[in-house]
């Protein structure tokens, strides 16, 4: 009874039961992260790489994380905090982020940034995301060149096939699918092969391989490895689309036969059958026919070929029969429209954001695209911590290293460099379903002190509020030098120009 109790009874949780007939064939293998994950992260990043690549719904659903987490990029806005301790003014402090955004967005706006020369920093972003979505983890490496000036930093992205043990080494607790830990599971240093893995010279994969160490002198990382993890002691991320590998491809095999069954059901379909058995003859399709050595055959008896309005002159004997393939199938739309909510529901969003379709109301609608933000604020969030900000502290300190930028304290006092690295980062705005709408909620927040002007351009254009001010103090002196009136003063409408306390004096006179 023990033993019994020990493997699952079930009296306690039913879940846990060995005995039901539900359960008795429900055996889960016990294992830890990592040796879940390196059993099978190889052929989960192959079999994730082809359905991105061929499959409409997975390239649909991780466009639209990419879409709407990166954008058009995420841009860093430095921001100090505790001015006091770094020993300067909050005006000194706006003049230094200032000078620090305009010099960081040099080197971003440059394709110098890409160690392939390929990409700015914001199609970095989108390479890398794009990267971890697919093969599960992305790394990068920051590399320096000295012919880059004035900065020098450019970084090179990296896919997680790059990530191996040396050698076809096997894994252990130390170091597992190229991640070498320390006794805690922090990353100590990573193994990269010298060239992408099954690249033209393959055989050199497996043997020409550095080690990197994860951390720099200054505590920085060497490597930025962008994953999110699932479970403690997890060194390697998995695929998004792992979980509907299985579902996913079972739809295209679904998707692909409906599509065959209707471009058929729109030619002239038939099946001939011959009443006299001793003159029956083989029927060819449209393929040539191959033997046993893989030889093309020529059909000895004519092709009937399936084509739109073909009309076929028969032997005698033969007869003819229609069949109706009753394509369009009325049941295709609801079925994988189900398939598609399950998959994007495992991925955090809902399918009307993966597909764009939009043909529910408006608060259905609303909640898809507020519940689906939650899942890409999150993924955003993640993506910053892991790969956005340690790139701008590795460019900030290579800045004030070469005095391009004054930072005192920031090698000597590790809190004033954590501070002196201070930033925001803003993204896109957010879609408007309603800008009309949502564009008053926003302006009833403000006025009820709720929300910040700076937050409300961000949420409405991506904007900075310093930056619209200062664009229209600048619209505001042209206006008075060319001896143009306000804004709106030409012609006005009554819907958006007059206020309701103009309505009600006019009313009383």
């Amino acid at each position: 009874m023990g033993k019994l109790a020990r493997y699952g009874s079930g009296s306690a949780w039913k879940g846990a039961s060995v005995i039901t007939e539900a359960l008795r064939a429900f055996y889960a293998v016990p294992s830890s992260a990592d040796r879940d994950i390196s059993l099978d992260l190889d052929i989960l990043r192959r079999r994730s790489r082809q359905l991105f690549q061929n499959n409409t719904f997975s390239r649909a659903l991780l466009s639209s994380f990419n879409t709407n987490v990166i954008g058009t990029g995420i841009k860093a806005r430095p921001s100090l905090k505790r001015v006091e301790i770094l020993g300067i003014s909050r005006e000194e402090a706006s003049a230094w982020e200032k000078k620090t955004q305009d010099l960081f967005e040099l080197w971003a706006n440059s394709k110098n940034c890409d160690a392939e020369r390929k990409n700015d920093f914001a199609q970095l972003q989108d390479l890398a995301f794009k990267t971890t979505l697919v093969c599960g983890d992305c790394f990068a490496l920051p590399c320096y060149d000295k012919n880059l000036e004035p900065f020098g930093l450019n970084i090179k992205v990296l896919e997680g096939d790059r990530c191996q043990n040396p050698f076809g080494m096997a894994d252990t607790d130390a170091l597992t699918e190229g991640v070498e830990v320390n006794k805690n599971g922090a990353p100590v240093a990573y193994h990269f092969t010298q060239k992408p893995a099954w690249s033209l010279d393959e055989y050199t994969d497996y043997i020409d391989s550095v080690r990197v160490p994860a951390f720099d002198a200054f505590g920085n990382p060497n490597v930025i490895h962008v994953f999110t993890s699932d479970r403690t002691d997890q060194r390697r991320g998995i695929p998004m689309l792992a979980p509907v590998i299985l579902q996913l491809k079972q739809q295209e095999r679904y998707q692909d036969a409906e599509l065959m069954a209707a471009v058929i059901s729109a030619c002239f379909t038939a099946v001939v059958t011959n009443n006299v058995p001793e003159e029956a003859e083989d029927l060819y399709g449209n393929a040539v026919a191959e033997n046993a050595e893989g030889e093309n055959v020529t059909p000895s008896a004519p092709t009937l070929e399936m084509k739109p309005g073909a009309v076929w002159s028969l032997a005698q004997g033969q007869d003819i029969k229609n069949l109706n393939p009753q394509r369009p199938n009325v049941n295709y739309q609801p079925f994988v429209e189900s398939i598609f909510s399950e998959a994007a529901a495992a991925c955090g969003v809902s399918y009307e954001v993966a597909l764009r379709k939009f043909n529910s109301s408006y608060n259905a609608v609303r909640a898809a695209i507020l519940e689906s933000r939650r899942t890409y604020d999150r993924l955003r969030h993640n993506f910053i911590s892991d790969f956005c900000q340690p790139i701008y502290e590795k460019w900030l300190a290579q800045a004030v290293m070469t005095g391009l930028i004054d930072a005192p304290g920031f090698f000597d006092d590790p809190v004033k460099r954590a501070l002196w690295c201070g930033c925001r980062w803003i993204s896109d705005a957010a879609f408007l379903l309603d800008p009309l709408k949502e564009t008053q909620a926003i302006k009833m927040q403000i006025d009820e002190q709720l929300l910040d002007r700076d937050s409300a351009c961000a949420m409405v254009n991506g904007g900075e509020y310093d930056v619209v001010t200062d664009a229209l103090a600048r619209e505001l002196e042209i206006r008075k030098e060319k001896g143009l009136g306000e804004p709106g003063s030409v012609s006005k409408t009554e819907s958006f120009s007059v206020s309701t306390d103009d309505v009600k004096e006019s009313a009383l006179n």
